[in-house]
């Protein structure tokens, strides 16, 4: 008997188990899944795919694929979830400082709302606000927050607090309100690329920016206008909405240019020059 207990204690001890780590990142360019499939009773040609080529950063850049349904039938929905013992998105976000998940995203078909939902503790919860992909505009770069405050407690009687510690599940879904099992049953096809644990929202905040750029009027409700200074070489712009999702992006070739946001949400914007090694930072407040 004691023989087979330290048998048992040595196997269980060479066990790993996996975890979440801040900053991690599902880049599939080891040609696999990375754990990510569909439940059900799917079978292998329903299950998410790694494609080879055509991922954000083009060719040979490998990338998730995964086909929704719609109907009732299996496939029907567009969630995909990561889960078990040998999941890299389980275990503390929390203690790791994980506070957003950042993904580079490509809808195909039919536009998709999606979401980040965990379980843990027994305890469902999905993210409040969804982040809208449009059909057929090519690769974008997401960010959707998950502090505790971003999200709703679907079931369960433990608090979100917990859950965040104690996550045993992630998925990633479409859908129009927060939930668990009721994600979208839609024909529709979801790319997605470089699934990051990230431990910020991907745009600081910076006040001071050495006079080196200024926008105007702020608040804005039709036109803003940004001035660069002289020093900055090939400077690209880039517009993030307060989810970190990238709602305009040109390279621009004179130091003074107007950008039409009439049609854009009321709102807390921010801008993000890049130019040469620097990257600089400011808000404004579309009206």
């Amino acid at each position: 008997m004691k023989t087979k207990l330290l048998l048992l204690a040595l196997l269980m001890s060479s066990l790993t188990w996996a975890q979440v780590v801040a900053n991690q990142v599902d880049d599939f360019e080891d040609g696999s899944t990375e754990n990510w499939q569909i439940g059900g009773a799917a079978g292998p040609e329903n299950m998410p795919m790694n494609v080879a080529t055509d991922g954000p950063a083009g060719v040979d850049d490998n990338f998730l694929t995964y086909t929704s349904l719609g109907g009732a039938g299996v496939a029907s929905k567009m969630v995909i979830f990561n889960a078990g013992p040998t999941s890299q998105w389980s275990s503390n976000f929390s203690s790791e400082g994980v506070i957003a998940i950042r993904m580079n995203v490509r809808a195909l078909t039919n536009n998709l709302n999606l979401r980040v939902a965990f379980q843990g503790s027994g305890t469902r919860i999905c993210t409040t606000n969804a982040v809208t992909v449009l059909a057929g505009t090519g690769w974008s770069e997401i960010t959707i927050p998950i502090s505790a405050s971003d999200f709703t407690l679907v079931s369960g009687g433990s608090t979100i607090e917990t859950a965040l510690t104690t996550v045993s599940a992630m998925r990633i879904l479409s859908s129009g309100a927060p939930t668990w099992a009721g994600a979208d049953a839609i024909a529709a096809t979801l790319h997605l690329d470089n699934i990051t644990a990230a431990t910020t929202l991907g745009v600081a905040d910076v006040d001071d920016q050495d006079n080196k750029f200024s926008i105007s009027p702020n608040p804005a409700t039709s036109m803003l206008n940004i001035r660069l200074s002289n020093s900055l070489d090939n400077p690209n712009v880039s517009i993030y909405d307060v989810l970190g999702k990238k709602v305009f992006s040109k390279t621009l070739s004179a130091m003074t240019s107007s950008i039409d946001v009439s049609r854009w949400n009321s709102g807390v914007y921010l801008v993000r020059v890049s130019a040469d090694n620097q990257t600089l930072t400011q808000r404004f407040v579309k009206q």
